[in-house]
């Protein structure tokens, strides 16, 4: 037998060439923020903007990231390479040669140390409209508690426990359901408090079966869910007083000023209404937590809330994607008004406690407009003609009474809360919030007596006014020296030349008045931004008008609503033309009427149905589909010529 003789082939490794080496994959790298010294893992090329959206690091910011607003300012530590064309456009010379950038055209591309703003803790001031004007409500809230005496079980009457406390409860009650918590902690509860308590119900199932006198049960939350800011108020259903009012910004800011950058947000990432509704439910809980806290109440002990805003921020809680908001024919999930359980939505409260949703009309005439008009009781007024505008992040309008009430919406709000503005910001410490002349000379109100940071829209629409009034804005809106009044020549020195687009701007703080030595302008771009904002405000008024065929004459009263309706000064507001002029004694401010008409809700079961009345008795007029709100709206942009004072 031949043995096998042929050669033993060696496996030869391949030699790597000469001089070559595998690549080094970055997967991540380090931004170090300060003053918070904070350091996050990111990867490569993400924005300094979004590698801190994921954090609770707070930055600027109104476009959602996009790069037009320019208020994500930085100051980059490590190199910097030269500015992008959007930062060019949107900061100084003397900011890009300081260092400064916008967050969100910054893209990390190795380790990277920024230093942002600081910012105060808690107890920075914001000045958030919490308070609300509520008519008398009839007593009769959406939860029930019944003082009840139930007979102990006997060799003559052996009926289960819950069929005694179901009698002992009364007529009425004899389809009464249970929920399995109840049911479980039934025999230890009758027991503990001798068979004489209270019962706990809510559209005929019972709750909870708690002590006499016990905190369970005795007090409701209502919420208003704004774009810009949340407000939460417990309320005692016994009495319908308001025992305390704990209110925050929205993060869900982070990724918008408007509701359209946050949807573009959730069609555009991934999971992004899960981050989305994380931000908000986070913010909820964080008010819930502090209402209880103020007043010694546990988390059980709340079993009813009623929650208002518009038609997208509701969706955000009902984690419902409001992406058909967004595009024609703005369709959104749902408009009527729901009831949930909190446990199922993530809100810290009774395991079986109900959260009520108040309906919405359109995309964009959601719960908040419809707890307006609730609160402003047009919907009971059978011959005053009531007109409604609520100046939010999105400004709604409505006009009528008992027998027909018509709607709209308008972009009006992000330059009326101080966004698309140079110097604009939400009213927080620092803002200019009021503007006057006396003794010939420029007197600014500066929210927290402190350093002028920016101008918020009471700040702006009253600066407008006082200028208008003094010939440095003529009516068509353009900011120069040349129809100056007598008294106007004091503020010559205040208009200056923009040597980069030959236009005026106006010296609103000088250096000395404003924080960080940097003084405060106003622009001819703000102007025209105001303009747009009120111009369509104006249009859709002139449209609702129309359709219902009244003038000026035949409106008795203007209700103004939102943190604007309520500070804003009605003859400034008048003078930009941004409310009709009418009477001053006509005009009334409900402050948070979202929350007032929610309040109400909670307090009585009838004008919960009324809520879902006015809802379907509402008419919405789509202003973007008719061609007379164009012609309208090209009238509007002009200011008034008449003078008011």
């Amino acid at each position: 037998m031949k043995k096998n003789t042929r050669p033993v082939k060696k496996k030869l490794k391949k030699k790597a060439a000469i001089g070559a080496s595998k690549p080094r994959v970055r997967k991540e790298v380090w931004l170090n923020v300060l003053p918070a010294d904070r350091w996050i893992k990111v990867k490569p090329g993400i924005t300094v903007y979004d590698a801190l959206a994921n954090t609770d690091l707070e930055i600027e910011g109104d476009c959602g990231g996009v790069g037009t607003c320019g208020k994500c300012k930085i100051r980059i530590i490590t190199a910097l390479k030269s500015p992008t064309d959007e930062e060019k456009a949107l900061l100084t010379p003397e900011e890009l040669a300081n260092g400064e950038r916008l967050a969100c055209r910054t893209r990390i591309k190795k380790s990277l140390t920024v230093y942002t703003e600081p910012k105060p803790g808690e107890m920075e001031l914001f000045q958030i409209l919490k308070h609300g004007q509520t008519p008398d409500v009839r007593l009769d809230p959406l939860l029930d508690t019944h003082a009840v005496t139930v007979p102990p079980p006997s060799l003559d009457r052996p009926d289960s426990d819950f069929c005694r406390l179901r009698e002992a409860i009364g007529p009425g009650h004899e389809a009464l359901k249970v929920t399995w918590g109840c049911l479980a902690s039934l025999y230890k509860d009758l027991r503990k408090t001798r068979f004489k308590g209270q019962a706990i119900v809510h559209q005929n199932c019972l709750l909870a079966w708690t002590p006499e006198n016990s905190n369970k049960g005795r007090f409701g939350i209502v919420f208003d869910i704004g774009t810009t800011t949340l407000v939460g108020k417990l309320i005692d259903i016994n009495n319908g007083n308001e025992v305390s009012v704990v209110s925050r910004l929205n993060s869900q800011s982070l990724h918008g000023s408007d509701v359209i950058s946050r949807i573009k947000f959730v069609r555009e990432r991934k999971n992004g209404l899960k981050k989305m509704r994380e931000l908000l439910l986070r913010d909820i809980n964080t008010i819930i937590r502090r209402l209880l806290r103020i007043n010694r109440l546990k988390s059980t002990d709340i079993f009813v809330a009623v929650a208002a805003g518009n038609t997208t921020m509701q969706h955000f809680l009902l984690a419902l994607d409001p992406s058909g908001i967004a595009e024609a024919p703005f369709s959104p999930v749902i408009t009527e008004g729901v009831t949930f359980r909190t446990k199922d939505l993530g809100l810290d409260l009774h395991p079986d406690a109900m959260l009520y949703v108040m309906p919405s009309k359109t995309g964009y005439i959601g719960g908040d407009l419809i707890s307006f008009i609730l609160a402003s009781v047009a919907y009971d007024e059978q011959e005053k003609m009531i007109l409604g505008l609520d100046f939010g992040t999105n400004g709604e309008i409505f006009l009528g009474n008992r027998h027909r009430i018509l709607s709209c919406s308008t972009a009006a709000g992000p330059a009326l809360e101080g966004a698309r503005i140079s110097r604009g910001m939400i009213a927080r410490a620092g803002a200019i919030e009021a503007v006057r002349v006396e003794e010939d000379q420029l007197r600014l109100n500066i929210i927290g007596n402190i350093k002028a940071k920016g101008l918020c829209g009471s700040g702006l629409v009253d600066l407008v006014a006082v200028l208008l009034h003094h010939g440095v804005i003529d009516k068509e809106g353009l900011l120069g020296p040349d129809h100056l009044t007598k008294s106007g020549e004091n503020f010559r020195s205040r208009i200056q030349k923009d040597k980069s687009n030959d236009v005026c701007n106006f010296v609103v703080a000088s250096p000395k008045q404003a924080e960080n030595h940097k003084k405060i302008l106003l622009t001819q771009k703000d102007i025209r931004e105001l303009q747009l904002a009120k111009g369509a405000v104006a249009a859709g008024v002139q449209i609702l008008m129309q359709k219902m065929n009244i003038g000026l004459e035949d409106i008795d009263t203007v209700c103004l609503a939102g943190a604007l309706g309520n500070y804003v000064n009605p003859k400034s507001a008048m003078r930009i033309g941004l409310i009709p002029t009418v009477p001053v004694e006509k005009i009334t401010s409900l402050g948070n009427a979202a929350s007032a008409g929610a309040k109400m809700a909670l307090l009585s079961k009838a004008h919960w149905q009324k809520a879902s009345d006015i809802a379907g008795h509402l008419e919405h007029l789509e202003l973007s589909v008719m061609p007379a709100f164009y012609d309208q709206f090209i009238q509007a942009m002009d200011f008034p010529e008449d003078n008011l004072w």
